[in-house]
């Protein structure tokens, strides 16, 4: 039995939830505007990609943002979307079972495709975008839909094989246990990516993945490399040089968004870290920009690929 596909379009604030419709289809969404909302319920697989804007993710109690020419793949629970501010996306949703069927790989979902984030290359959007539009299925069949959610399988799981490494990494006898191990982890990094700016204690970090604190460092290390700690490190300190050099925000304004208890204190770390004060830094970071904007020679005018893919 072939699943049929059913389209959805979200203008403004107009909402949509999933679990009210029938659960034996494949939905493909297209959202314009702000103020709209998407509910897809438990037990769903999802691709979410945003064209134009940010779209608010909602896990839980987890939010996080997903941004321009990112594509989000969430398989763990429930999930909301909301825009804020004015956007284009588009998602595809189906029930678990219907990404299982296999269509041209014989691969199972549950060993192969993982929740992330990832930037969007032109030929996965060429794929969201041929799925949600209604036009490309006048007069086709539900095989049609199905064999373009296999290409859209099979083109996420090519993407993220190198996670592989890391799978081979992770404790468990069976690969369906190492499987489990390397999604409890990153759990634990998206969970560090979305509170870069609040520091969630090991704790709490360790709850998520139902380890205790000290299996958990020891795992994440042994699969990763660094600690949770230190990935957090990381990403604080890539926050602070994109606050800093990106945007005109007050040196005052950052620290207390980062969280420093001082602007003395931000700046003490900042110049550990990077080497350079934060008023140097700006300057570099000015000057090569309009070093890189001076035009040396008239290029020809071609079309983004990307954008020709969306069109």
């Amino acid at each position: 039995m072939q699943a049929s596909i059913q389209h959805h379009v979200i203008q403004g604030s107009q909402s949509l939830d999933l679990s009210t419709h029938l659960g034996d289809r494949i939905h493909a969404i297209s959202g314009r505007g702000r103020g709209g909302r998407l509910s897809i319920p438990a037990g769903w697989v999802s691709v979410t990609l945003v064209l134009d804007g940010t779209v608010d993710m909602i896990n839980g109690t987890t939010p996080w943002k997903l941004s321009t020419r990112h594509i989000q793949l969430w398989t763990d629970g429930s999930l909301r979307q909301f825009s804020p501010q004015p956007c284009w996306w588009l998602c595809v949703a189906a029930p678990a079972a219907l990404w299982q069927r296999p269509l041209r790989s014989m691969a199972s979902i549950i060993s192969n495709l993982i929740p992330r984030e990832l930037k969007c290359d032109v030929e996965l959007a060429r794929i969201m975008v041929q799925l949600c539009r209604p036009r490309w299925f006048k007069g086709a069949g539900s095989h049609h839909a199905s064999d373009m959610l296999g290409g859209l399988r099979e083109a996420l799981i090519e993407r993220q094989r190198p996670l592989y490494s890391q799978l081979e990494r992770c404790s468990g006898r069976t690969a369906l246990r190492r499987h489990q191990t390397l999604l409890r982890l990153l759990r634990v990094q998206h969970l560090i990516r979305c509170n870069v700016d609040n520091r969630l204690g090991m704790t709490s970090l360790a709850a998520a993945a139902n380890y205790s604190p000290t299996h958990l460092i020891r795992v994440y290390r042994e699969v990763f490399g660094e600690t949770p700690s230190e990935y957090a490190a990381r990403l604080r300190n890539q926050r602070a040089w994109e606050l800093v050099c990106d945007t005109n925000a007050p040196i005052c304004e950052i620290s207390e968004q980062l969280g420093f208890e001082s602007e003395s204190a931000f700046c003490r770390a900042f110049k550990h870290n990077f080497g350079c004060t934060t008023t140097v830094a700006r300057r570099k970071q000015k000057a090569t920009v309009s070093e890189l904007r001076r035009p040396l020679v008239k290029q020809p005018r071609v079309q983004h690929e990307y954008a020709a893919a969306a069109c």
